[in-house]
């Protein structure tokens, strides 16, 4: 059981890596103006990228309590 959740850990560790280095960075012409008003939505691929971090990152710390408790 052990080893596996270390596999699992090691997988979505790679994951969060990969899923944070393919986000924007926000630096566009649009969004750099910091006296702009306008505000910044995602839409698309990048609120698909944004959440799927966010569940892959909760995969993460479940496992690692579950690991803890093993």
């Amino acid at each position: 059981m052990n080893i596996f959740l270390n596999i699992i850990q090691i997988i979505l560790s790679l994951a969060i890596v990969g899923l944070i280095f393919l986000q924007s960075n926000g630096d566009t012409d649009g969004r750099s103006n910091l006296l702009s008003t306008s505000g910044f939505e995602k839409r698309g691929w990048e609120k698909i990228m944004f959440y799927l971090t966010l569940i892959v990152l909760f995969l993460f710390i479940i496992s690692s309590f579950i690991q803890t408790l093993v």
